[in-house]
């Protein structure tokens, strides 16, 4: 702030109006927008929410009564011997764990990398785009594809033009994602949410696995049962209900998936709101995730039933075309299919900051992403594309970095790991591949938090801008200085 002149801080203060009807207070007067506007009470969309809980509970109630107990028949039938875990295979879980405790760091030193480098990084990574494609042009021409060079030689050349056309934005971007970053470094307890949903899936896919094995082995057609035949006069070895009952759990299992992943995203946006609007607060992150679990669980069920039911309706395309059953047309309506579901998704993702920071209903919610398309939904695109640009390089470069790790511990332990092979270059191989795969993962968990905050911090600046020089003045005159300087006029 000290760096902008009286004249500047003029300018830079003045009105900012966003789509919602919390607008700034005029100039010399007191803001009015001091305080976060409050949320509704009450259960969102309570249908959604009965329906989802009541799927639940029905899927967790059948894994554990007859799932498991299907899988014990089965496994006392088996003449298999289960034997003890082996010292190698233990000193290989010691390594794995070795490598998720170092993505786990590099990963939380992402937020202070990204808020001194923000702009350098943006850059940066259009640069990489663009060399990449001219590298694989150059690598398809001296191996004589001259057809595919011409292709990556137009890549090249597309994203030369988007680098020239997105300079002035870059600013904006980087201040947003500056923003993005303070918010979550200030709560960072809000990242355990998201490694919390981790947990959340793989329970969940178990409850999925075990409802699937005790409705094969209730449909499945044994000797003593009356035996059935398909129409070419062959016997079936399973019920027709089977194909029903597995409709049923694979959406639910779709549809657990997406509201597990988006009570992170709502519980993010929530606690960025509250950066945003009263930094003062306490328990900021436990009072977001209550409230994405209990009042607004309805309306993320909502919104995450229709993009399950898009995925299931895609899967059938593929089961059929599996089956050979598939043609044009099946090829078709699954492109489509999926061309829908990155839309809806896209829109889930800004209708679900709504839902975290007012706790508006999922209709409501809509409604007001609409009006901030059709008011800035241009720079929302071209906003998100540079930053999920930086945070994808992030994730690859820790990736890589435990990749290394992973590498180096073979050399470093000596023969301590000769239980599993005695060829150390192999072990290199495999413990670089699986360092690669969990700091990939482990820094996806951490940058879809940043991705969540950044989306949170655009919305805020759209309904309630003057509110941040309340409450972060330094961070209010970057954002709307980057602004005029992408845009010449007020947001």
């Amino acid at each position: 702030m000290s760096g902008y002149s009286d004249i500047e801080k003029q300018q830079l203060t003045a009105p900012l109006t966003g789509s919602s009807p919390y607008q700034a207070a005029p100039l010399g007067q007191p803001k009015q927008q001091a305080e976060r506007p409050a949320q509704q009470t009450g259960f969102r969309d309570p249908l959604f929410l009965l329906l989802f809980v009541g799927t639940t509970v029905a899927m967790t109630g059948i894994a554990f009564t007859k799932g498991v107990s299907a899988v014990t028949d089965a496994a006392s039938s088996s003449d298999a011997d289960a034997g003890s875990v082996s010292q190698g295979t233990q000193k290989a879980m010691g390594v794995i764990a070795i490598l998720c405790a170092c993505a786990v760091g590099l990963s939380g030193l992402i937020l202070t990398y990204l808020m001194k480098h923000a702009e350098s990084l943006i850059r940066s990574s259009l640069w990489i785009n663009i060399f990449l494609t001219g590298l694989f042009a150059a690598v398809a021409f001296v191996n004589g594809q001259v057809w595919v060079a011409l292709v990556f030689l137009l890549f090249t050349a597309i994203n030369w033009c988007y680098m020239r056309a997105v300079q002035r934005r870059i600013p904006f971007a980087s201040a947003n994602l500056k923003v993005a970053c303070a918010a979550i470094r200030d709560h960072f307890s809000v990242v355990f949410v998201s490694y919390l949903a981790v947990l959340k899936g793989v329970f969940w896919s178990v409850v999925v696995c075990l409802v699937s094995f005790y409705a094969y082995k209730a449909n499945e057609i044994t000797d003593d049962d009356q035996p059935e035949y398909n129409d070419d006069g062959t016997q079936k070895t399973i019920s027709d209900n089977f194909g029903t009952a597995m409709f049923f759990i694979m959406l639910s299992m779709y549809w657990g998936n997406e509201v597990i992943r988006n009570i992170s995203h709502v519980t993010t946006a929530g606690t960025v709101a509250s950066w945003w609007y009263d930094p003062s607060r306490s328990n900021v992150v436990s009072g977001a995730y209550c409230r994405a679990t209990t009042t607004s669980l309805g309306s993320i069920a909502f919104g995450s039933l229709i993009v399950a039911v898009i995925q299931m309706l895609k899967e059938m395309c593929n089961s059929a075309e599996r089956r050979g059953e598939g043609n044009i047309f099946t090829c078709i309506a699954r492109c489509i299919l999926q061309c829908i579901q990155n839309m809806v998704e896209y829109f889930n993702r800004w209708a679900f900051v709504y839902v975290g920071v007012y706790g508006d209903s999922f209709i409501s919610s809509g409604k007001a992403v609409w009006q901030l398309f059709k008011n800035r939904g241009w720079t929302m695109i071209i906003n998100d594309d540079l930053i999920q640009r930086v945070l994808l390089l992030m994730a690859l470069s820790v990736g890589c970095i435990t990749g290394g790790i992973g590498a180096l511990i073979p050399i470093i332990t000596g023969d301590w790991l000769t239980e599993l092979s005695s060829d150390t270059a192999t072990l290199q191989y495999s413990f670089a591949a699986c360092g690669f795969v969990i700091g990939l993962c482990l820094t996806m968990i951490m940058v879809s938090v940043v991705d969540s905050a950044v989306a949170t911090v655009f919305v805020c600046l759209a309904e309630a801008p003057n509110v941040l020089e309340s409450t972060h003045p330094a961070y209010f005159y970057d954002l709307t200085a980057a602004w005029r300087e992408c845009h010449s006029i007020v947001f």
